[in-house]
């Protein structure tokens, strides 16, 4: 018989944690609650002793939050599922940081499907960066991604993306180094979370760093050349909003460009 996966809850919603507890026992036969607790206090003096496999970790406590817990920690030797109440921010930091977390109120299909992940999860030596990308990322700076692929995750601050094509259910990610990395996530999915940070989707396949347009060339959509070289006609549909875009960016002397 298989062992069963050491686990420790620590929520301090007593409701939420109630919840858990039950999916986790009723849908999740592979694991086994080792410890529960309601506070950072509580949660680092159970992990301690019980030396868990898995923690299920709330990220907002009355006495801190996770980090304050896993920074007391020190050395952590073990995974984390984040548990979150749901807004696009917290879920952004998420995506950058390519770290497993469940939304309030907790169903059973996504704990299933977070439990599932954890066990097809390949431990590396990653889990420090991607925490500290989570943590500057929850407090808006957003300067680094998680981008994952088939033998791990490499991690890149986003000023070194110049573009991200896409490739079937793939991504292609270019670098300022001549480097590309294809990643298991699609081009829609780059385009949600990096919004905001002077990235456009000029076309269907094409998401652009806008800091890196070297040249703009009219014509239905148009033609935009990266600082690399690189040329991407621009989509009629997007056309607008790219010129917009461009406007915030730089200073136009004379006629303006359409």
């Amino acid at each position: 018989m298989e062992s069963k996966i050491r686990t420790v809850l620590v929520e301090d919603e007593r409701k939420s944690m109630l919840t858990l507890e039950t999916l986790l026992q009723r849908y999740c036969p592979e694991v086994e609650i080792a410890g529960m607790a309601r506070c950072v206090e509580e949660g680092i003096s159970i992990i301690r002793d019980i030396k868990p496999e898995l923690v299920f970790l709330d990220i907002a406590m009355p006495d801190g939050d996770a980090f304050d817990l896993l920074n007391r920690l020190g050395s952590i030797n073990f995974q984390i599922i984040f548990i979150t109440a749901y807004n696009d921010y917290a879920l952004k930091a998420f995506e950058f940081s390519a770290l497993h977390y469940l939304l309030k109120p907790i169903n059973y299909l996504d704990l299933q499907a977070a439990v599932q992940r954890y066990l097809r999860f390949k431990p590396d030596n990653s889990l420090q960066s991607r925490l500290d990308i989570l943590n500057q990322s929850l407090r808006n700076h957003f300067d680094r991604i998680s981008l994952p692929g088939s033998d791990g995750l490499t991690i890149v601050d986003i000023r070194e993306i110049i573009r991200i094509e896409a490739a079937s259910n793939y991504s292609l990610v270019y670098l300022l180094n001549g480097e590309t990395i294809i990643v298991s996530k699609a081009v829609s999915q780059f385009e949600e979370i990096l919004t905001g940070l002077n990235f456009m989707r000029i076309h269907n396949t094409h998401l652009i760093n806008l800091n890196y347009v070297k040249k703009y060339a009219r014509g239905q959509g148009g033609l935009v050349t990266l600082s690399d070289g690189t040329q991407i006609a621009v989509s009629r549909s997007r056309k607008n909003d790219f010129l917009e875009a461009l406007k915030g960016l730089s200073l136009t002397i004379g006629m303006p460009i359409t």
